[in-house]
């Protein structure tokens, strides 16, 4: 008789066949693994992941929200979910998830400057030039500063970029 899959053993499964851009058997073995644990972080966030990667960032937020529920202190999880917010061109929505945690001294610089795109798009340029200097104050500045410039998402940075550098 095999012995019951843990929790775990769904997890690396899944991680396992995300990376092999299998995203149905990703998606069927991170569902399994939260009918056994609904409270299972790494399962929603990862679930989130599994949608983002698969172009569905719909379908990712109410993950991405429940990770950010069960870890609310977590930064990469309100990234994400703020993240995906952006690629849906929901701006007010990515600019509360960056907000809640932007003040936070361990605030990765992808966040502010993510929360700066969030903020451009809104209309507010002296909030979003604010917070990319944080971003770049936070970063290695030239990987950043390439990022700002090749990443079309981040075209209308571009003219604040300049005027801080």
């Amino acid at each position: 008789m095999m012995p019951m899959a843990t929790a775990n053993d769904y997890l690396q499964r899944a991680v396992a066949a995300l990376a092999a851009r299998d995203m149905n058997r990703a998606e069927k073995l991170t569902r399994d693994l939260l009918a056994k644990d609904v409270a299972n972080v790494e399962g929603w966030s990862l679930l989130a992941l599994i949608y983002q990667e698969a172009g569905q960032p719909e379908k990712a937020i109410d993950p991405a929200t429940r990770a950010t529920e069960l870890e609310p202190d977590n930064l990469q999880h309100w990234n994400t979910l703020g993240y995906l917010y952006l690629l849906l061109k929901r701006w007010s929505e990515a600019d509360n998830c960056f907000a809640r945690v932007a003040a936070n001294p361990d605030v990765p610089a992808t966040l502010l400057l993510n929360h700066a795109w969030a903020l451009i798009e809104l209309g507010q340029s002296r909030a979003a030039s604010q917070q990319l200097r944080q971003a770049l104050d936070r970063s290695l500045e030239d990987e950043l500063v390439k990022t700002i410039r090749e990443d079309p998402r981040y075209v209308k940075l571009r003219s604040l970029l300049d005027r801080l550098k």
